[in-house]
C-alpha cells in the first residue's frame, strides 16, 4: 500500500511538470523575446537614422543595403506635405467641397534622397535574427556611448496602441506593423505612421474649406504650397512571434511631426 502511494505521489509530480512545460511552451511560442539591442534602435537620437538589410556573407553589400533604406527613410521623413488643388475626376486622397477638390500630394526628391545618402556615415551596427542593423549619421557626428549599450526593452505602453495624439504644438502617431520581414516591418509601420497623420492634416484642411468664402479661399490658397515636413521617429519597439510555426517581426514606430 505504502508503494503504490508513493508511486502515484510520483506520477503527479512528473504528471504536472509535464503541464506546466506545455504551458510554458505554448506561452513562449505566442511571443518570443528578442535578444538585447543598442538603445539606439528603441530611440534613434536626432540627426541620425537607422537603416535595416538581410543577413549577408558579404558585408560591404550588406551595409549598402541598409544604407540605402536609411537614406529612403530619412528623405520620406523631411519629404514636402502639402495639400493642391486637384483637376482629375477621381483619386483615393482626394477631397472635396462643393465643386472643389483638393488633394494631398506627398513627394520626396530624389536628388534630396542622393545627397541624404551621401552624407550618410555608418557609425554603429548589430546583427540580429538574420538581419543587420546599422545607425548612420547624418551630419558626421558620432553617435554617444550610452546609446551604444544593449538591453532587453520593455514593452511600452505604445505598443499595439495604434493612435494620434494631438497637442497645440505636435501630432505624434502610434503604429505597429507585422510581416516576415524585419525589412518590411520597419519601413512599413513608418509608411502607415506617415498616412495617418497626413489623414489628419487632410481632415484640417477640409474643416477650413466647408465654410468657404472668398477671404478663407485666398488663405487655404496660400497654405496649399505650405510644406509639413521634419517628421521625427520618436520611440521604435521591435519583437517577434510564431504564428503557424512562421516567425513575424512585430515593429511599432512612434512618428512625431511639430505643426
Amino acid at each position: 500500500m505504502r508503494n503504490a502511494i508513493i508511486f502515484v505521489f510520483v506520477l503527479l509530480i512528473f504528471t504536472g511538470c509535464a503541464t506546466h512545460k506545455e504551458i510554458y511552451k505554448h506561452e513562449t511560442q505566442d511571443r518570443l523575446e528578442i535578444p538585447p539591442l543598442p538603445k539606439w534602435v528603441y530611440n534613434t537620437p536626432d540627426n541620425f537614422v537607422v537603416g535595416i538589410s538581410q543577413k549577408s556573407m558579404n558585408p560591404d553589400e550588406m551595409v549598402e543595403a541598409a544604407k540605402q533604406m536609411a537614406a529612403v527613410m530619412e528623405s520620406r521623413n523631411n519629404a514636402s506635405y502639402t495639400i493642391e488643388k486637384y483637376a482629375a475626376t477621381s483619386s483615393d486622397n482626394i477631397l472635396k467641397s462643393n465643386v472643389t477638390e483638393f488633394k494631398l500630394n506627398v513627394s520626396s526628391s530624389p536628388q534630396k534622397t542622393k545627397e541624404i545618402y551621401n552624407s550618410l556615415k555608418l557609425v554603429d551596427s548589430v546583427e540580429v535574427l538574420g538581419y543587420f542593423l546599422g545607425l548612420f549619421s547624418i551630419s558626421g557626428m558620432e553617435v554617444d556611448a550610452t546609446l551604444k549599450r544593449s538591453s532587453i526593452q520593455r514593452i511600452p505602453d505604445y505598443f499595439e496602441d495604434d493612435k494620434l495624439e494631438i497637442t497645440n504644438n505636435t501630432i505624434i502617431c502610434n503604429k505597429t506593423i507585422s510581416s516576415s520581414s524585419l525589412v518590411l516591418a520597419w519601413k512599413n509601420a513608418a509608411i502607415e505612421a506617415r498616412y495617418e497623420i497626413a489623414k489628419y492634416l487632410e481632415k484640417e484642411v477640409q474643416s477650413a474649406i466647408i465654410n468657404t468664402d472668398e477671404i478663407t479661399e485666398k488663405r487655404i490658397a496660400l497654405e496649399t504650397s505650405e510644406k509639413l515636413s521634419h517628421m521625427r521617429l520618436k520611440a521604435s519597439y521591435i519583437t517577434t512571434e510564431l504564428k503557424d510555426n512562421l516567425r513575424l517581426f512585430k515593429v511599432c514606430h512612434q512618428l512625431e511631426i511639430v505643426k
